[in-house]
């Protein structure tokens, strides 16, 4: 085989895996002015009230703000180009957290914004009802246990397993508030027909975490919290817990075996020791 073939070979398998297993930066994926849907939100043909609506942006999707014209913004939505009120278009300060694209990021070192709630997001439980069906079809039983928290009610139940077994211990098994994936609406804690199993270890070992293991990236579902992974989430393995990423985000996370922190670079979690007195 000639040298010139050998390279290019060489450049294409680079490439494929590449595009899979790591996280390749867009040019523009920290400057262009992404904005979420604080509520669902007209898209208008014009900047005015009076004018007729294009189509409906879902809460908690990013749109591209392109310009302003007073208080409204002229958006793309998809392949449509309009005009929403700026008032309902977040910023990546006012969410907190960190975006990559279209992608909200919150972990143990970055937290969202208290003021943040967006409630469960609709693409993330479409996605899910059509992984239910799908999954009865093969005899299988899920059930979304709990999905949106809000931050006041993430920080009762923290506070609670922190006055039950220590900060530390806590830590490894709940979020502090605004560190919690729940609160973004996209994280999915799903069970199955054995509500007693729900949130608990012995989940892992079921019919319904096996399937869920094996196809949930094919909807879009990312298993957040992966065996093995503690020192780069800061949490242990919760075979429960699913991230809605969209299909193609969770298809190159399920093949690489990444967590969202290795997949975009981010930093690892870092324990904090508290003192006692």
């Amino acid at each position: 085989m000639k040298r010139k073939q050998i390279f290019i070979m060489t450049l294409a398998v680079i490439a494929t895996v590449t595009s899979t297993t790591t996280y390749i930066p867009a040019v523009d994926a920290s400057t262009s002015s992404y904005r979420q849907a604080k509520t669902s939100l007209h898209l208008r043909q014009g900047a005015s009230l009076e004018q007729p609506s294009l189509t409906v942006i879902p809460t908690g999707i990013y749109v591209t703000e392109l310009s302003k014209v007073g208080t409204w913004s002229k958006v793309q939505y998809g392949t449509k180009i309009g005009y929403a009120s700026t008032k309902y278009l977040l910023t990546d300060e006012q969410i907190g957290g960190k975006r990559i694209g279209h992608t909200l990021i919150a972990n143990k070192n970055l937290a969202l914004r208290a003021t943040y709630a967006p409630g469960e997001n609709q693409q993330a439980r479409a996605a899910f009802e059509k992984m239910r069906v799908a999954a009865k079809k093969e005899g299988i039983t899920l059930v979304a246990f709990s999905t949106y928290r809000s931050y006041a009610y993430q920080k009762t139940l923290f506070d609670k397993y922190v006055a039950r077994d220590g900060y530390e211990k806590a830590s490894t098994y709940s979020a502090e508030p605004g560190k919690s994936e729940h609160q973004t609406g996209l994280a999915f804690d799903i069970g199955g027909a054995d509500s007693t199993k729900y949130a608990t270890f012995s989940f892992s070992k079921t019919k319904e975490a096996k399937w869920l293991f094996a196809n949930a990236h094919r909807y879009g579902f990312h298993l957040r919290y992966p065996s093995g992974k503690e020192s780069w989430t800061g949490y242990t393995y919760e075979s429960w817990h699913y991230r809605y990423v969209g299909a193609t985000l969770a298809a190159r996370l399920k093949v690489s075996g990444l967590t969202m922190e290795e997949y975009f670079h981010l930093a690892p979690w870092k324990p904090v020791k508290v003192s006692t007195p």
